[in-house]
């Protein structure tokens, strides 16, 4: 199957501002000079009036949607997330003070594509805006997700909200297993129905390293259930007993540094909740300075990918008994 641009992450969530803006026409398009990495052209060429190009200058920017924000309209903020969420968080921050709602596009988010080197990966967006009380994170799988992400962002969350957003061609295998996801706020998408060893993982990345890993546990009888967590600081209680009722293994893998990701978040909920009794949890993510290459030589450099991830969650099942 061809990845047409159109099932990019990136390029599909243009298409989708296109389609919503006819519903909604209160929201206005903020740009750090990324316009041409989203295909943004297209919005700003139907919607000129609803398009504020503001070059590279993330602070000025979200200052300026904070002001947007309090005349009663709703700024969605374009940058690379490793710049907008660390070089303007005292901004964001302080629009999140005043009780209004602004949508964050989080650009080029987590460790993949890793060519443009350090200044580009951000592993550290989720833990930043993880301690902003009114804030929401989401990570769309699929060009699929995106739609559904972002009309939930614009027409139902009543929460500031933050869009990690994966650049490049989505692999086959992703788009394939996760055709049929139903994006519910706070709920992950089930890929696997093992009981015994659970994983949670996001983006398209990381997913599909979980896939690929599936058929390696696969071939030693664990059949592990995964589930695509694209909610990642925000969790649906009932679901989430649910979800890890039967299982003994709990593993979290992050696209973000170890400290202050998804997995942590999800265990400061399931300690909240109690249901980590008998159960062995553990957070696998980057616990160092990204490196730079090709995206099989990263992954490999990080363990994060497939064959790597599998030892590792193989001797952790053997370590604490089967």
């Amino acid at each position: 199957m061809k990845n047409e641009k159109s099932k990019w992450i990136t390029y599909s969530l243009t298409d989708c501002l296109v389609k919503l803006a006819k519903k909604n026409k209160k929201f206005i398009v903020l740009d750090a000079d990324l316009s041409d990495d989203l295909g943004l052209k297209k919005f700003s060429d139907l919607f000129p009036e609803r398009f504020i190009q503001n070059g590279i200058a993330e602070q000025d920017m979200v200052s300026m949607a904070g002001g947007i924000a309090l005349n009663g309209l709703l700024p969605i903020v374009n940058s690379f997330a490793s710049f907008l969420t660390s070089r303007a968080n005292e901004q964001i921050y302080n629009n999140a003070t005043e009780n209004t709602k602004i949508i964050y596009l989080s650009l080029y988010a987590g460790l993949l594509p890793a060519g443009a080197g350090k200044s580009h990966q951000s592993l550290r967006d989720i833990s930043l805006l993880s301690s902003i009380p009114n804030f929401r994170i989401f990570q769309p799988v699929n060009y699929i997700e995106v739609f559904k992400i972002l009309n939930h962002c614009i027409f139902r969350e009543k929460n500031n909200c933050a869009i990690r957003l994966s650049i490049g061609p989505p692999p086959k295998k992703v788009i394939e297993t996760t055709n049929n996801i139903s994006f519910q706020n706070g709920k992950g998408s089930i890929l696997g129905r093992g009981k015994k060893v659970l994983i949670f993982a996001y983006g398209q990345y990381m997913i599909n390293e979980v896939l690929k890993l599936n058929k390696i546990l696969n071939k030693k009888k664990i059949i592990p259930k995964i589930i695509n967590m694209s909610c990642l600081n925000n969790f649906n209680k009932e679901w989430l007993k649910g979800v890890v009722r039967d299982c003994k293994y709990i593993f979290a893998i992050d696209d973000h540094s170890i400290v202050g990701g998804l997995g942590d978040n999800l265990q400061s909920e399931l300690n909240n909740l109690k249901l980590l009794k008998n159960k062995f949890y553990f957070k696998i993510g980057l616990d160092k300075f990204p490196e730079c290459g090709t995206l099989q030589e990263v992954l490999k450099f990080h363990k994060l990918d497939s064959v790597s991830l599998s030892k590792n969650i193989l001797k952790k099942i053997a370590l604490h008994g089967n």
